[in-house]
Parts: structure tokens; sequence; C-alpha cells
């Protein structure tokens, strides 16, 4: 799939010589290495001053191509984008300031921010293949290195929260009565907690919301629990019985990790891991009031 790099530099050179372009990456799955037939191209470009509409339509009149969209500027995602297509390739192009970036490593590195926009940039930083700009891509990386501790904690806990587990001391009623929507919703917030939470121990930023490219995520974890990617795969098949077994005991393993690797506190999770809702007996028995 290198053809698509290729077509990334000959993207970057259509910008010319710009002294506001600070640097161009590569993002997205291309830039991680990781492309196949489904990727498209994702380009960020980093602007010392916010870019003109000359500065991003000038690249695309230059490589001749049909703009399919031309956003103006994001004030949740602080970004400038458009879209076009170049052969049967899809590009997009994010814009971001140099001050964006910087004020996004603030918040996360230095004040633990849980964010998930900010932690999505943070490993695109991470993840991209630099083609101008590599000595301040590379000052970005290394101050997203530094992990720290407090946010290890902060992402756990807002990983696994009591909320999670909503219906879980009924599981045994879901299961028995076949509410299969609540049972598969449930062990959907686990899988997803679950895998948040260990990422997270493992001081790695999460590239996307859904969790795309876990394989390769997972296979960066030191810190796991054991069989880890096939267990979150049980979650998804077999008796639902079983399926509930493999989260207490996956959840259960994960909260022994993050007692060992970090400070958080998941008390209130572990009290509501630890309930099961009883049947109710089927007559009063002697003691009661029935018949009389």
């Amino acid at each position: 799939m290198a053809w698509r790099m290729d077509v990334a530099r000959r993207v970057a050179d259509a910008y010319g010589v710009k002294d506001n372009l600070a640097a161009v990456t590569v993002a997205g799955s291309v830039g991680a290495g990781l492309a196949d037939r489904w990727s498209d191209l994702e380009l960020d470009c980093y602007w010392r001053q916010p870019p003109t509409d000359a500065d991003r339509r000038g690249p695309i009149e230059r490589l001749g191509v049909d703009l399919e969209t031309f956003w103006d500027y994001d004030p949740d995602d602080q970004e400038w984008s458009e879209d076009y297509r170049l052969g049967g390739l899809g590009v997009t192009v994010s814009n971001f300031t140099v001050d964006v970036v910087d004020g996004i490593l603030d918040v996360v590195v230095g004040q633990a921010s849980t964010d998930p926009l900010a932690h999505m940039r943070v490993a695109a930083i991470q993840r991209c293949q630099p083609l101008r700009g590599g000595d301040l891509v590379q000052a970005w990386r290394m101050r997203a290195d530094k992990y720290p501790d407090r946010l290890v904690a902060a992402m756990v806990e807002k990983s696994l929260t009591p909320g999670v587990l909503a219906g879980w001391p009924a599981r045994e009623a879901l299961v028995e009565r076949g509410d299969t929507i609540a049972v598969h919703a449930l062990l959907g917030r686990i899988e997803q907690a679950v895998f948040a939470a260990v990422s997270a121990l493992n001081r790695i930023y999460q590239p996307h919301r859904l969790g795309k490219w876990q394989r390769h995520h997972m296979a960066r974890f030191t810190i796991a629990p054991n069989e880890f990617a096939r267990r979150l795969d049980d979650l998804g098949q077999g008796p639902h019985h079983e399926r509930l077994a493999t989260a207490e005991a996956l959840l259960a393993e994960t909260v022994t990790l993050v007692g060992e690797h970090s400070a958080a506190d998941l008390t209130a999770l572990s009290d509501v891991l630890g309930q099961r809702r009883k049947p109710v007996p089927l007559s009063l028995g002697d003691n009661g009031k029935r018949g009389r």
C-alpha cells in the first residue's frame, strides 16, 4: 500500500513553499503503516497562523481535483477541513494551528484532561508520518510521551465507572428472560470500558472513539489480563451465561491490575461488581401471611 504515501507526497508538494505552514503529516491508517484496501488518505496540516481559504484551495487547484467539501472552522474540533478525490482515492485534509496543538498537549499532559478529542489529536501526532516539519512533530511527541501517573488514574476512573455495570446485578434474570438486547448492551459497555482502562494502564492514547485497529493497538500492551484479545472476542460469542462469566473474570483481573499499576479508585465499581440479585421465592412459606 506504499503508493498512498506517494500520493501523500504529491499533495504535500502542491502546497509549495509557505512560511506559514509549519508541518504536514500523513495521519490515519496510512500514517500508522496499517493501510489496507479500505483506507483513504488523511493529511494533517499545522499552520503558524490560521490558514486562509486561498491557503487551503491553492493545493487543490494545483492538483486539478474536484473538491467535495470545504468546511469552515469548527470550534469544537478546532480545525478546518476539506475533502476531495485524487483518482479513486479519497483525501481528507485537516488543518490546525500550532498553538492549538500546544494547548492540547498542555491540557492532556500538564492537566490530565480526559477529553477524547484531545487524546485523538495526541494519538495522531504519535502515529503520523511527517512530510514537513519533522523537528516540530518530534518535539510534540516528546511531550506526549510523558503520559503522567495522574492521567492514568483519571482515564481509568473515567472508563470504569459504576454506570458501565448498569443492569449487572440482574444479569442472570436478563439471561433467563431472554433479554438479549440488554445483555448485549451490558457486554458492549464492559468491552469498551476494559479496553480503555487497559490502554490507560499502558499509557497509550486512544486514536479513535470506536477502538479501530484494536489488534494493532493491543499488540502494544505490556500490562493486560491474560489472553486479553481472545477473551475480549469471547464477550461477543457463545452462550450468554458464559459471556457474562468471562466479563466478570475480565473485570476482576482488570481491577487487580489497576490496583497494582495506578492510583485510580475503583471502589464504587467493585461494589457493583460483587452484587447479584437473588430470585424471589415461589411462595412465602410458613412465615408468610398468604392464606390467612
